[in-house]
């Protein structure tokens, strides 16, 4: 059965049949992640300005200069925030409860290996049974670990590049080289990657509205992450940081 997300109807359904939902992104980590896509983008149409041919930047006339000029300013600002939300999403894993649960079922465990090999003899029907993924599977796993490595990279070569008058002409090559390397695969892994994974593959089509809303639904809860939703089941503890309460359901609905 193919859900459609983007319609509140599917949602009042769900909670007329006794439907329940579970948070899967809470408030806090949906305004990381909004503020960190907005720098992104910004980031990416900023700097790839700078490959504009000159023909094009001639169009600009006499505005040019002043245009590049604002581009420059605007760029430094969005990497700014980007390096701030970067550094509190640290502050955020070490020093929260939530993040310290999102960080410890982040971590690489060995169950991922054997869930990635399980997945592939799956789509070749050698095995018959898909893996029980719990709360983070492994290609989201890859993902954050590419995230953080990426955004790790281009704050110091940003860094680099925004001081180059207190380094060496070797080092700011590097860190321009580096810097525009892992902005191109950034993007390709944004548009490649995550859109396709989060929000163009079957079921999810044309776009998931979980970043906005943070819940889903139980049948999908039970479908794509059915060992965490065993262990939601069974531990009250748990049932109270990801069930969503009664009085919050219809304001889910609602918003999705």
């Amino acid at each position: 059965m193919i859900k459609k997300r983007l319609f509140s109807k599917s949602k009042v359904d769900a909670k007329s049949n006794g439907e329940r939902y579970f948070v899967r992104l809470n408030f806090n980590e949906r305004v990381q992640h909004m503020i960190f896509l907005i720098c992104f983008i910004v980031l990416a149409i900023t700097g790839f300005m700078l490959k504009l041919p000159e023909d094009i930047v001639q169009k600009f006339g006499s505005y040019s200069d002043i245009v590049f000029y604002y581009r420059g300013i605007l760029h430094r600002i969005a990497g700014t925030i980007m390096i701030l939300v970067s550094l509190y999403h640290v502050f955020y894993l070490l020093f929260t409860q939530a993040g310290r649960r999102w960080l410890m079922d982040m971590l690489p465990k060995f169950k991922d290996l054997t869930d990635m090999i399980g997945t592939m003899l799956y789509y070749l029907r050698v095995k018959k049974k898909h893996p029980e993924y719990d709360r983070f599977y492994y290609k989201q796993k890859l993902e954050y670990g590419a995230l953080i490595a990426g955004a790790t990279l281009m704050s110091i070569t940003g860094l680099l590049l925004w001081t180059e008058e207190m380094w060496p002409k070797f080092l700011l090559d590097i860190a321009t080289i580096v810097h525009g390397m892992e902005a191109i695969l950034a993007c390709l892994a944004i548009m490649v990657w995550h859109m396709y994974e989060v929000h163009l593959r079957p079921r999810k089509f044309p776009i998931d509205n979980l970043w906005l809303t943070g819940v889903i639904e139980e049948e999908e809860m039970r479908e794509e992450f059915p060992l965490h939703y065993k262990k939601i089941m069974d531990d009250p503890e748990l049932q109270k940081v990801y069930l969503v309460p009664e009085h919050e359901e219809k304001d889910a609905s609602l918003r999705a």
